[in-house]
């Protein structure tokens, strides 16, 4: 499916016609409502499926190594696909035990400009139907990956409704995610080909990541670097991560998405 296709989408997850209203008096069956059906369909007033996301309550984060998505069990009748997962990692000189909104600034003031810019569509009823992969692709942010390159999507299908999906970056190893009771390592994008991450694809704060002449398009696409940083300071990396249910419009043939959810902002070890 085409990119450019791709729509995203909020409320519920599947059209509704009107209801048709049916009464009998007198042995005779009267339907109710079919002329008001009629009408609408013929003033072009149509209704579009749309997805429900995953609520922002549903998803448990901790201090800033930790994330338990609680998956709904709520997509059986909708044109549910699969989920994404969206990142972006944030360069900064502070090192935080909590990531917090309250945080991000501190941590990096573009990680704070890019959350208020999807806070508004987080848990939203009104703002559906946005092309969320445009949205996010306009800040820097790639589609998430595990280990051998598959996208994340491929795991993250029906089989985890109504299950917890675990992030893990804790001290000392690669992070990782665990569905389905199976952990797979976390990669970062390589933008189809075009980019060549460096030093690897693993969320480790190496120091060939947050080396200013690889934060360029070919190399680390998904790497932001924190203004006026103190030349020859520490230097600490952040992952924030959004997720967003992901479903086809068959009358279209195209994508569409639910609003997003804050996975979390995880700070890579080393």
């Amino acid at each position: 499916m085409a990119r450019s296709d791709l729509v995203e989408s909020r409320a519920e997850s599947y059209t509704r016609p009107i209801g048709l209203g049916v009464m009998r008096s007198h042995g005779k069956t009267i339907i109710i409502g079919l002329t008001a059906f009629l009408f609408l369909g013929a003033c072009g007033i149509e209704d579009y499926p749309v997805i429900d996301p995953i609520p922002q309550a549903s998803i448990t984060q901790q201090m800033n190594d930790r994330a338990v998505v609680r998956i709904p069990n709520s997509y059986g009748n909708s044109p549910f696909s699969h989920f994404a997962v969206f990142y972006k990692i944030y360069i900064s000189d502070i090192p935080q035990v909590s990531t917090t909104i309250g945080s991000y600034s501190t941590i990096n003031p573009i990680l704070a400009t890019d959350y208020n810019s999807f806070a508004s569509y987080i848990d939203s009823t009104t703002l559906v139907n946005t092309n969320m992969f445009s949205l996010f692709d306009g800040r820097g942010y790639k589609y998430l990956c595990i280990e051998g390159g598959q996208n994340i999507s491929n795991i993250l299908t029906s089989d985890v409704w109504g299950k917890s999906v675990v992030f893990e970056f804790s001290s000392g190893r690669s992070p990782t995610v665990t569905a389905n009771s199976i952990t797979y390592t976390l990669w970062r994008s390589d933008n189809n080909g075009i980019s060549k991450p460096e030093p690897d694809r693993f969320f480790r704060n190496k120091d060939d990541l947050w080396k200013p002449e690889y934060i360029e398009p070919t190399v680390n696409s998904d790497v932001v670097n924190k203004p006026d940083l103190v030349a020859g300071g520490p230097r600490y990396t952040y992952a924030a991560m959004f997720i967003t249910a992901v479903g086809v419009d068959t009358s279209l043939y195209r994508e569409i998405y639910s609003t997003p959810s804050l996975i979390h902002v995880f700070m890579l070890p080393n």
